[in-house]
Formats: C-alpha cells, structure tokens, sequence
C-alpha cells in the first residue's frame, strides 16, 4: 500500500477533469448526437468507430497524453451542447460494454479515466459501474474506492434517472458505506449521498430517503464502532461529514428536519457512546483527541439544532448563555463524569417522544 499522502495526491491528479468549452467538434454528425429515439444500427457503428481508437488508448496507451487525450475524445460527444438523452443514452451502453472491464480492473489510473468517461454520460447504468468499484464487497483497492466515491459525488448533479433509481442508489451507498474501513473511502460515500439528496428537481421524498439512508449509515457505523476501545478511523470520516450535514440541516424545510430526526438523532446519541467507549484510547494522541472531540461536537450542535424543533418548549426559558455546549466541553478537559452524565441524558431524551 502506498502511503496515504501519495495516494492522495495522484487521485487528485487522476480526477482532474480537463475544462471542455461549449462548442461541438466532436466528430460524430449531428444527427446522431440529436438522436430522439433510441440509436439504429447505423448510429451505433458510427459511433463505435468514433470511440474506438480513444477507447483503445486507454485500454492499452503506456503514454499518459495520449492517455488523458483520449479521455477528453470520449467525454466530448456527452457534454456537447447539442447531445440527446437519447444518444446519452446510447452512447453510454457502448461505453459501459467497453469500458466497465477497464473501470473494474486492476490498474488504477486507467479505472479512474474509465469512470471519469463514464460519470459524464449522465446514464445509470454508467453510474452503477462507479457504484459497484466504491463498494467494498465487490472492490479491494481502497484507492479505487475513494476516487469512485469522489465521482459519484459530483455525479447526481446531472444524472438523468428515473426516481426509483435515487432509493435504490441509496441503499446500495448505505450498505457500502457501512462495509467500509477506509476512513476516506467512507467520507466520499456519506458525502455522495448527502450531494444526490440536494440534486435540483428531485422530489421531496427521493431527497429525504437519501437522507435518510446517510444516518440509517451512521447508526450502524456507531453501532459496530462502540463495541471497541479501540481508535476508530471511521470518526475521521465522521467528522467532516457531520459538518457539512449540519449546513444542510440549517436550510431544511422543518417537516423534513423532523423526518429525519427520528433516524438521525439515535444515531448521533449512538456515536456519543462509541466515544465514550474510545474515550482513553482516543485521548492518547493529539490528533485523535482533535478529531474525536469534532465528532462531539458536531453530534451536540446537531443534536440542539434537530430539538429545538421537536421540543420547542423544552428551550422557551433558556438563556443565551444556557446554550452553552456540555459535551464539547467535558471532552476537551477530559471530564468523564461530566460527558457520561450528558450523553446518558441526550440517550434519554432521543429514546422518548417525539423521537419515538
């Protein structure tokens, strides 16, 4: 295993997408990219004949130009302005055919270009070759994993899929995320979800079964975790997610806020448990303290933000400087007693009505 920093570094330099201007050139005749109904024969030899030689750079290319080359041949003809569904649609069954071996394969950096084509066909079928290489049942590469986690990320922004597909997605991301022991790999997955649930248009109920499977993830990661007194690198993950899940509850209509409450709020009291757990081993470093201690955090500001809603009278008599966070606190100055004694009381409160 390369060190994670290197690692880091080349799938930064691996999923870099080149800028595509907005004009056409792509070498393929506009009839067949402004296809409206599904590709003929004749389209689809074209269109093979187009890819093949791009395809097959990648494939076999030792030349890392020639390589990258070839990925921007590929993405072309799908960001082009005057592309179809249709021929999205199309064309994507030709990649997948071609490129899904490549994308599942053994070599790194031409899996990632593999996925970078397919993401910008906007097909799911395409996307579920990205799904199943961020799974860990199905790949062993952690690098792979985190860089297929990174894709589908930005992927739901212009997927164009039917509705079914969104809840079928997010069960298939929970169960992944749940499996998983990369820290960053997790991250990528949690994350992914998180941005599919704020995909412009979708319906209410797809965003909010996302959001849901993102916590139902989160419980069960806290449920195995608190089990060990062990450090736990998954908190790592954990704790940028948890931020960018607050912002995202800021601006949560209310009804949806309480929906999610009821499998969010256990789940945070849960990984308040699982710190508990870990509170020795994870205060023997600095760096575990500082990354546990953000996990803390994040659960109580979550936890206050999602109660006050629910039990607005609970809050009618607090004073400013009653808000003060407790947990936080306690585990920055090592007060056990303290951060047992608070935690124990949030299990009570998220164990009760309303959250029952």
């Amino acid at each position: 295993m390369m060190p994670r920093t290197l690692l880091t570094t080349l799938l930064a330099a691996f999923l870099t997408v080149p800028a595509f201007g907005q004009s056409g050139g792509t070498g393929l005749d506009a009839s067949v990219l402004g296809a409206s109904g599904a590709l003929n024969a004749a389209q689809k030899t074209s269109i093979s004949s187009y890819a093949a030689r791009s395809v097959e750079a990648i494939k076999t290319g030792t030349d890392q130009k020639t390589i990258d080359d070839a990925r921007t041949a590929l993405i072309k003809p799908s960001r082009d302005p005057g592309a179809t569904s249709a021929f999205r649609k199309g064309y994507a069954g030709i990649l997948v055919t071609e490129l899904g071996p490549v994308a599942k394969g053994s070599d790194l950096r031409r899996a990632v270009v593999a996925m970078q084509v397919l993401r910008f066909t906007r097909n799911s079928d395409a996307i579920d070759v990205i799904v199943e290489c961020a799974t860990p049942s199905v790949e062993a590469d952690p690098g792979k994993r985190i860089s297929a986690g990174t894709l589908l990320i930005d992927a739901f922004e212009d997927l164009e899929a039917n509705n079914t597909y969104f809840d079928q997605t997010a069960r298939k991301l929970r169960d992944a995320a749940v499996a998983e022991t990369d820290w960053m790999a997790l991250q990528q997955k949690l994350n992914a979800l998180a941005a599919a649930a704020r995909k412009k248009e979708l319906p209410a109920e797809n965003a909010r079964n996302l959001r849901k499977a993102q916590a139902e993830a989160l419980a069960e990661i806290a449920r195995k975790s608190k089990g060990s007194a062990s450090v736990d690198d998954r908190m790592r993950a954990v704790q940028r997610v948890l931020v960018g899940l607050r912002n995202d509850l800021l601006v949560m209509p209310q009804a949806d806020r309480s929906q999610l409450a009821k499998t969010l709020a256990p789940a945070l009291s849960e990984l308040l448990v699982a710190a508990a757990a870990q509170w020795d081993a994870a205060h023997a470093s600095k760096d575990t303290t500082a990354a546990y201690g953000s996990v803390v955090n994040s659960c109580e500001v979550v936890l206050r933000l999602i109660d006050r809603g629910e039990r607005p009278s609970a809050y009618a008599s607090t004073k400013p400087d009653g808000d003060s966070r407790v947990l936080a606190a306690a585990w920055e100055s090592g007060d056990r007693a303290k951060f047992d004694a608070e935690a124990k009381r949030w299990a009570g409160i998220v164990s009760a009505a309303p959250y029952r």
